[in-house]
């Protein structure tokens, strides 16, 4: 019998990683929130303008911006870890499962890592932001990857939740 790569004991550890980050994560984001009066993390906002971007900036004071920046980020840069390696991981497995096979099922795996990369470039256009650029140019390549992340990594969830009820309809029947 061939072994598995990915057991259901390694992802569901991989899943309690990803889920205390994502707890983290919105610990965090609340907390920037509460620090600048309401006006919250834009990066968990789909397809942001840069003109709301900018609005936003004007409303963070001292103490959320260098939370944003430092304790934000800090958490989230491992957060983007977290998914990108559990997702990638469950991906896999169902591939591995379900006995696809081709170029595209070999391709899937790389969605929750591209992700993960317009997760981390996101993160950083939006440091030099809030280090006091206004570059609108900057705030369009937010928009870019802020929209690219949101699709892949819902991609990503799509698939995994998809394969794994195909796999337990499966196994139920």
């Amino acid at each position: 019998m061939e072994r598995k790569t990915h057991g259901l004991l390694g992802l569901g550890a991989l899943l309690l990683i990803f889920l205390g980050m994502m707890a983290l994560m919105r610990l965090t984001a609340s907390q920037v929130a509460q620090l600048s009066g309401g006006v919250g993390i834009i990066d968990l906002t789909f397809g942001i303008t840069p003109s709301k971007i900018s609005s936003a900036l004007s409303g963070y004071g001292r103490t959320a911006t260098a939370y944003y920046q430092w304790g934000f980020y800090s958490v989230d840069m491992v957060y983007a870890m977290a998914y990108a390696t559990f997702y990638r991981c469950a991906v896999k497995s169902i591939i591995e499962r379900t006995g696809m096979g081709g170029r595209k099922s070999e391709l899937m795996p790389v969605i929750p890592i591209a992700a993960a990369v317009c997760d981390m470039l996101e993160n950083t256009v939006m440091f030099f932001l809030l280090s006091g650029s206004r570059s609108v140019g900057l705030m369009w390549a937010f928009t870019v990857f802020n929209i690219a992340k949101f699709i892949l990594v819902y991609s990503s969830l799509a698939f995994v939740v998809g394969g794994a009820l195909w796999l337990l309809k499966k196994r139920l029947s």
